[in-house]
């Protein structure tokens, strides 16, 4: 089997009927992290948006797997097997705990966990006390940790990270690091935004600039 590659070709995006950057070409191998940088409103998740199907791109081609990001129609957009993608909004239910919201989670990924690997999971990382409390109840930082959690829960080669260290303290941030540097270094690719500081500990990480239109 082909190893994974992420492959963009002169992909202009944006929202509405606005483009946001244009002419953004790339190609991510397996083992490659890259992080997108830009000015706020640059189009930085809209990128990641565009890349997983969320969006239908203005203009370019995008490439995952052989494959364009997939979609019913023009108005549907379907998101893309074999990634996962973490936005900025956590996309917990409040009423339901981090063991629901995982479970539920995972299922829509195509990747279902059982909740006796979910608790584990969640335990390594510091929620136990938390696991059966409504998500509504918790801090932000761990409302943060809980969606963070698929990264250890999948096994899908691109990661698309969309401020992930957001809400974190020092520890956790460091903790998340080491996931990704893990992820790399077994082949995986990540392309991903941050405003906080994110040590990827012996990983070198690309920069892609976005420069708004």
């Amino acid at each position: 089997m082909a190893s994974p590659r992420l492959i963009i070709d002169n992909l202009s995006c944006g929202r509405g009927e606005r483009a946001l950057f244009r002419g953004l070409s790339l190609i991510l191998e397996a083992g490659e992290a890259a992080r997108v940088l830009g000015d706020n409103g640059s189009g930085k998740t809209t990128l990641l948006r565009t890349l997983c199907g969320l969006h239908a791109p203005f203009d370019g081609d995008v490439q995952w797997q052989g494959s364009a990001p997939a979609a019913a129609d023009e108005d549907e957009p379907i998101l893309q097997d074999d990634l996962c993608f973490v936005g900025h909004d956590n996309a917990l239910n409040g009423a339901l705990t981090p063991i629901e919201n995982l479970d539920v989670l995972m299922r829509l990924s195509g990747r279902r966990r059982s909740q006796k690997h979910i608790r584990e999971t969640l335990t390594s990382l510091g929620l136990k006390p938390v696991a059966n409390r409504a998500c509504e109840r918790l801090s932000a930082g761990q409302r943060r940790r809980v969606s963070l959690a698929r990264l250890w829960l999948t096994d899908a080669p691109l990661w698309l990270l969309d401020e992930p260290a957001s809400a974190l303290d020092v520890d956790a941030r460091a903790v998340l690091g080491a996931r990704i540097a893990e992820h790399v270094g077994a082949g995986g690719l990540v392309l991903f935004t941050t405003h906080e500081p994110l040590t990827l500990p012996d990983l070198p990480v690309r920069a892609i600039e976005l420069t708004a239109c």
